[in-house]
């Protein structure tokens, strides 16, 4: 809303009972208690503070970094939405910075994309020094990234093509201590998501199936594993 001056604001939806401004809620995902101070309803660059708020309605809080998509605020400790669905990335690209020069611009912007949920990201053995592996459902998440990346933060970046197409979560397993006890077809690598579970990464369906094959300990998952 105002280049000069940047915030952070997560929209939410009221789905039951009542908003009121400075309320005390439970942050679900993270257990944490919640003070809503700081509400409004936007509209174009307008702001206007709001008191109380019904079902249906939508307003930004401003100042919470740690919410994320589909998480659940309540007064009701025993009341949590499910999560909203998840797709199995299809595209990875690895992404850096170009210009050194834009190195604390460029790492503050993307570090606030992926905050967002823009895109994932993910650790990859042996990636290129500075670079980080971004995966998508389509390229168009990439270019997003970088067009924000250079309109809210005038930092260059680069994006090369990473050779997957497909993506999994290992389940724990002491194998995963020794990767070179591990049969895989050529092209397959391994890596971590940023809570440090173990992925990998395959290049078309067939390297998958006969990583399963070979390694019928290891389960995959196409989607995060709970980890308890």
């Amino acid at each position: 809303m105002d280049p000069k001056h940047r915030d952070r604001i997560a929209f939410v939806r009221v789905c039951s009972g009542k908003f009121t401004r400075d309320m005390t809620v439970t942050h679900q995902r993270t257990g944490r208690t919640v003070r809503l101070s700081s509400s409004h309803k936007l509209f174009g660059q307008e702001r206007e503070t709001v008191d109380e708020a019904w079902p249906g309605d939508v307003i930004g809080l401003i100042g919470h970094s740690e919410f994320g998509i589909g998480d659940t605020l309540t007064e009701d400790r025993s009341i949590c939405y499910d999560e909203i669905p998840r797709f199995p990335s299809e595209v990875f690209a690895y992404i850096s910075n170009p210009t050194a020069a834009d190195a604390k611009k460029y790492r503050a912007g993307l570090e606030q994309l992926l905050q967002e949920g823009v895109v994932q990201s993910f650790n990859a053995r042996h990636a290129p020094p500075g670079a980080t592996l971004l995966a998508a459902v389509g390229t168009l998440q990439f270019e997003v990234v970088q067009y924000r990346l250079k309109a809210e933060y005038n930092a260059e970046s680069r994006l090369t093509p990473a050779p997957w197409t497909l993506l999994r979560w290992i389940e724990p397993h002491p194998a995963l201590n020794d990767l070179s006890s591990i049969i895989v077809a050529s092209g397959v690598s391994f890596g971590t998501d940023k809570f440090d579970h173990p992925v990998v990464l395959f290049p078309n369906e067939w390297t998958m199936n006969y990583f399963v094959e070979k390694n019928p300990e290891l389960k995959l998952h196409e989607l995060p594993i709970e980890q308890t």
